[in-house]
């Protein structure tokens, strides 16, 4: 395996991680739709600052959960090809701390939106009055993301998909 020799080449090894992640995990694209409904729902509600920001860390937890997972299952797969109790250990805790981030990301979600909910269609409407160009381009995001995760390859350059958990 090639070590980085520059920075250069660590971005290209990382983002090629970040795409790879992408393109073969359902549930990190899942995680990725949501956390794109949930920014542009914090930015329709006017979020303050701050609880947007607990908001984000909230999904940079679970999707950076989730891609450690699916290092861990890489690795597992590798070391492990046969079925062995604590090779399925390793993956079952793995998968198991992306759900303990998931559950706290949405109670965390809960409790910030709920309150906030009432009000939605009122501040929708001052968002589409306001901002009608960057509420469409934002809802077309939105449904982007949603046909890349329903429509995705489940394969992408030889490499073999994981099983999501």
């Amino acid at each position: 395996m090639k070590r980085a020799e520059n920075l250069q080449e660590s971005f290209r090894y990382a983002f090629s991680g970040l795409r790879y992640a992408f393109v073969t995990q359902r549930n990190l694209r899942l995680h990725f739709f949501t956390a794109a409904f949930v920014m542009i729902l914090g930015w329709i509600l006017n979020l303050p600052k701050r609880e947007f920001i607990v908001v984000l860390a909230a999904i940079m937890v679970v999707m950076v959960a989730e891609m450690l997972n699916t290092a861990v299952e890489a690795v597992v797969d590798l070391a492990s090809p046969e079925i062995h109790p604590l090779a399925q250990t390793a993956k079952d805790v793995a998968a198991g701390a992306v759900l303990l981030a998931a559950i706290g990301a949405a109670l965390l979600g809960l409790w910030v939106f709920v309150p906030r909910l009432p009000s939605f269609g009122e501040e929708f409407m001052v968002r589409w009055n306001n901002e009608r160009g960057v509420t469409i381009l934002l809802l077309l995001v939105l449904v982007g993301i949603l046909l890349m995760v329903i429509w995705l390859p489940r394969t992408w350059h030889g490499h073999p998909t994981s099983q999501d958990h």
